[in-house]
């Protein structure tokens, strides 16, 4: 069995085995309010109205800006994976059908490069909450069969990766205009 095989197989028992009349609105929901990153920008801009969380907000917002142009304009584009539901006649997709590439997750990589910011930069009543949040995005694109485990996985590295490129730059920044 190949990886794509395996990966079908997964959703393919999310399909079958876990989906229901109960999970279905709440992963639609947790999928939709993290479209295109909103409720993730949203959190980065009332961040940056605070003194004490605008450092934090600004690296937030760094790194959302990060994945835009690294997922979403460059990795996705040059690795042009088909959705699954695309290629798997026996999946059924839920909620928004996305129209452009699979590979890498965005809804993953912003909700974690976003959680990863904020639980490396504040403390863990804040972080603990984002993970979580980006946590059940992550598994809201495959409970909705829009996304193959690898691109989830994909997003998550992508997402700490660049939160913490976001936290070094911003970091500089900060340095450079106290110095």
């Amino acid at each position: 069995m190949n990886i794509n095989e395996f990966e079908a197989e997964i959703l393919l028992f999310i399909q079958n085995n876990i989906r229901c009349d109960f999970l279905t609105p709440i992963m639609e929901f947790v999928s939709l309010i993290c479209e295109y990153g909103i409720v993730w920008i949203v959190t980065g801009l009332i961040m940056l109205c605070m003194k004490r969380t605008r450092k934090c907000g600004f690296i937030v917002l760094t790194a959302l800006l990060l994945s835009l142009i690294v997922n979403n304009a460059i990795l996705k584009n040059l690795i042009m994976r088909v959705r699954p539901y695309d290629i798997m006649n026996e999946l059924a997709y839920l909620g928004i059908k996305p129209n452009d590439y699979s590979f890498p997750s965005g809804h993953t990589a912003a909700s974690f490069c976003a959680a990863f910011a904020i639980a490396q930069n504040r403390p863990p009543r804040y972080g603990i909450p984002a993970l979580i949040m980006a946590a059940l995005v992550a598994v809201s694109r495959l409970y909705l069969g829009v996304h193959y485990p690898t691109d989830v996985a994909a997003g998550i590295v992508s997402g700490l990766l660049l939160a913490f490129a976001a936290k070094w730059s911003v970091t500089k920044l900060y340095r450079a205009e106290t110095d």
